[in-house]
């Protein structure tokens, strides 16, 4: 008998088999001293180059190189997120700051950056995913968490605020249940897929946190119960990487920062940099915000 296969899931399939090695893991190392350390390296991964070819669109390349939608969109302004100017090579942003903590959790979620960061400091390498977060009615929360459950091909429990939409109040799995494949569970919110990719990357839940298909796959096989979670929102971040200084300022998309100048120029002076940087580096990337390491060494 054969059983029938929506075009989703074959695309998934076709897109899993493409993908683009962007998720690491990477090895990374933590500053051991003020200042900056020449032995540590919290930037990861490396800026990519993608041939356009006819009839491709933004949310198909983003997914290809594991990068959220915005994250792919923001740093490429200019360009129309579905008529792209296909024969051409575009720069793909697969580089991240990690951000700044002396003792990582299991998973480290900053939702600013819309990104999230599975850590293994016994091996000293860490693996990164984009992620959806919730809309500006419905945050996602901060703080820290420990996963408390995990299932897979899951149904869902629709919250009541939710039942009038789906007009029911349990949604059984299926390629329509849109917390997807996989749900780890961390007090009343949730790592887990989506039926809806496209909306990786942006500010789509009711607080949950969305995971490419292949991703929350990846992780909940990596994540066992009892996994340490923190949420944070951080969206200017300071790293090393042989020796040099980089910055990576993303758009304040909870509208939490009164001015962004005056909050990178604080987290600057924390760390003591400011006589070793190139000021009208630092300056730019604050303005232009693309999400992206710049490098602002002197």
């Amino acid at each position: 008998m054969l059983r029938k296969v929506s075009l989703p899931a074959i695309l998934g399939v076709l897109l899993i088999a493409a993908r683009v090695f962007a998720a690491g893991p990477f090895p990374y190392r933590l500053p051991q001293s003020a200042g900056v350390d020449p032995q540590a390296v919290t930037v990861v991964g490396q800026p990519q180059k993608h041939h356009i070819v006819r009839y491709q669109n933004m949310y198909e390349i983003a997914r290809k190189y594991n990068l959220g939608f915005w994250e792919l969109a923001k740093f490429h302004r200019a360009l129309d997120h579905f008529y792209l100017p296909w024969d051409t090579d575009v720069v793909i942003p697969t580089q991240w700051v990690l951000p700044e903590t002396g003792n990582p959790p299991g998973y480290l979620i900053n939702v600013a950056e819309l990104r999230g960061y599975r850590f293994f400091p016994e091996k000293g390498e860490v693996r990164t995913y984009a992620i959806g977060v919730g809309v500006l009615d419905h945050k996602t929360p901060f703080g820290r968490y420990r996963v408390q459950s995990k299932a897979a091909n899951p149904g869902w429990r629709i919250p009541k605020s939710l039942q009038w939409k789906y007009q029911r109040s349990f949604m059984p799995p299926g390629e329509d249940n849109p917390i997807g494949s996989h749900w780890l569970g961390i007090s009343a919110y949730g790592l887990h897929g989506t039926h809806a990719p496209m909306g990786v990357g942006r500010l789509v839940s009711h607080g949950c946190m969305r995971h490419y298909p292949e991703d929350i796959a990846e992780l909940f096989n990596l994540t066992p119960v009892g996994a340490s979670v923190e949420i944070i929102y951080e969206p200017v971040k300071f790293g090393f990487l042989t020796g040099r200084i980089f910055v990576e300022v993303h758009e304040d998309i909870y509208f939490k920062i009164p001015n962004m100048f005056t909050y990178a120029l604080e987290r600057l002076n924390k760390r003591g940099l400011g006589a070793q940087i190139n000021w009208t580096r630092f300056l730019r990337a604050v303005e232009e915000q693309t999400g992206a390491p710049v490098d602002i060494t002197r």
